[in-house]
């Protein structure tokens, strides 16, 4: 009797993303930060997003067990089919990110979908080769892929601060040639993160001085008013400064208009100041008197007299006032605080 042996062709290369992928979920499902480092805004929104109760990256890594196991079996044709409904459905949610926000750890398992499903073609000539389907699919998905890989980079390329501050709770968009921009420079400069915009065609120049001033430690309203001094000696703007300043100043506006503002200053506050919560739960000066209570004396406690600091003794407790009750809980100068 003799006895055949039979060879298993094994994809390895399909079989080598399939594990990389399988070791990405499993990365990123059991991360080793608390919070989990995140790269992007992306990796916020859909670290907690289910399939069927489960978390997407245990159906993922589920997945690229599996087909690594179809792999090794040489189960070819299933694990393309496999490779090619996943890569349907990686598409739909790169589709979903496009229009909400990247993430960074997508994008990375997104790659292997995409590599073993390439390695695992059925025919010697690839992709193209195919029904018209085939063709359509991995362009869409390309298109999809680069479009969140642009996203990404805009998200993670930080906007241009004039005073060199970023993770601050108050941040304020501005132009020199704006009134209402110099006096909220004024009262939150000292604070607030400044994200210069030009507004008008001499603002490129304003700013390149209140740069060059604020970076000589000269007081904020100093500063302004000297950066709109075109004959203030002070070291002009070479040809490739402009441009690079000019790019700057264009991302800071383009960061403004996405969010739908077109009107100057734009003050945003990340929760709210601590001074705004006390005034707000403060006892107002007018507000009535408590009810008399009565001492183990009979005397009503109002009535008691009660020493002070300084030894002398006063009739009674006055109502305190509440710190600051002739202002609104919402005054400009306290954003800062």
């Amino acid at each position: 009797m003799s006895i055949h042996s039979r060879s298993v062709n094994i994809p390895w290369l399909a079989f080598f993303f399939a594990i990389l992928g399988l070791a990405w979920c499993g990365y990123v499902a059991f991360p080793t930060g608390s919070p989990a480092p995140c790269a992007s805004s992306g990796c916020m929104l859909f670290q907690d997003m289910r399939f069927l109760g489960v978390s997407l990256w245990w159906v993922g890594g589920g997945y690229f067990f599996v087909l690594a196991l179809a792999c090794l079996r040489g189960k070819r044709l299933l694990a393309w089919w496999m490779s090619r409904l996943a890569l349907i459905a990686d598409t739909i949610l790169l589709g979903i990110m496009f229009f909400t926000a990247p993430c960074a750890d997508c994008l990375v398992v997104a790659c292997f979908f995409a590599l073993t499903a390439l390695f695992l073609r059925p025919t010697p000539n690839g992709w193209f080769s195919g029904a018209p389907t085939r063709l359509l699919l991995l362009p869409i998905w390309f298109g999809l892929f680069l479009g969140n890989g642009i996203s990404l980079l805009s998200e993670r390329t930080p906007l241009w601060s004039i005073n060199h501050k970023e993770n601050t709770s108050v941040r304020v968009f501005f132009s020199p040639s704006c009134p209402a921009c110099r006096d909220a420079l004024v009262a939150l400069g000292a604070t607030a993160a400044l994200y210069p915009v030009e507004e008008k065609p001499e603002d490129v120049a304003s700013i390149h001085r209140l740069d060059l001033l604020l970076a000589m430690n000269v007081p904020m309203e100093e500063a302004l008013r000297r950066s709109l001094n075109p004959e203030e000696n002070l070291p002009e703007l070479s040809f490739g400064a402009e441009t690079v300043l000019r790019l700057l100043l264009v991302r800071n506006k383009a960061a403004l208009l996405r969010q739908g503002f077109t009107s100057l200053p734009l003050i945003q506050i990340n929760g709210m100041p601590q001074s705004w919560r006390d005034k707000l739960h403060s006892t107002p000066a007018n507000a009535p008197a408590a009810p008399a209570t009565q001492t183990p004396d009979g005397v009503p406690a109002g009535d008691a007299t009660t020493p002070q600091a300084n030894g002398t003794l006063t009739q009674g407790a006055q109502p305190a006032t509440a710190p600051h009750a002739d202002k609104a809980p919402w005054d400009v100068d306290d954003l800062g605080q």
